[in-house]
């Protein structure tokens, strides 16, 4: 089992994704099915040891019920969770999935603050584009570094377009801002000319 570190997005319809970065660990299928196969055999076979043994009942129902729960945690989740950290898309509050958690993906995030469940979506394998870009061609938004976790990102202010902060990407960013800062003061230069 190896550990798949990598940024993603936490999306929810209506709202500009937010972003995310997660340590998974890949469960693999074998494991999984040996896992299931052993807790429903364990358990079961335990539910028919213990119909004799009385108060017959509740013993051999509790065991019945742990031979459903175990084998449905064991097979449920192909990623386990080893670290978490995203923002919500609604109210920009922090989110969490507790470390040693098992998810699918995509996986539902509760948000705790506004009550909104975003998605969590991970693509593996695929390379993140060269420097930084706004969400839509014409946003004139400035870039700001925030962190999120341990990690920092390049956030723009207004269409909150986000990039992992490599020197790179920091160093675009600051020739945009520049740039940008450049055009509004020759712009107000430009209002007061008679």
């Amino acid at each position: 089992m190896s550990t798949q570190t990598s940024f993603a997005r936490l999306s929810l319809s209506g709202h500009v994704p937010a972003p995310a970065r997660v340590e998974l660990v890949r469960v693999p299928l074998f494991r999984r099915v040996v896992l299931t196969a052993a807790s429903a055999a364990f358990f079961w076979g335990l539910a028919v040891v213990l119909l004799v043994l009385p108060p017959h009942y509740p013993y051999f129902l509790g065991a019945m019920a742990l031979g459903i729960y175990f084998p449905h945690r064991f097979w449920t989740g192909r990623f386990r969770v080893r670290a978490f950290a995203g923002i919500c898309p609604h109210c920009e509050r922090d989110l969490s999935l507790s470390p040693g958690s098992r998810i699918d993906l995509p996986q539902t995030v509760p948000c705790y603050a506004c009550h909104w469940e975003p998605q969590l979506e991970v693509s593996f394998g695929v390379p993140a584009l060269p420097g930084v870009r706004h969400r839509t061609p014409e946003c004139v938004g400035r870039w700001e570094l925030r962190w999120l976790a341990d990690e920092r990102f390049v956030v723009c202010d207004t269409c909150r377009a986000h990039h992992p902060a490599t020197d790179e990407a920091r160093r675009q960013a600051d020739e945009e801002n520049a740039r940008g800062a450049l055009l509004a003061r020759l712009t107000y230069e430009g209002n007061i000319l008679p």
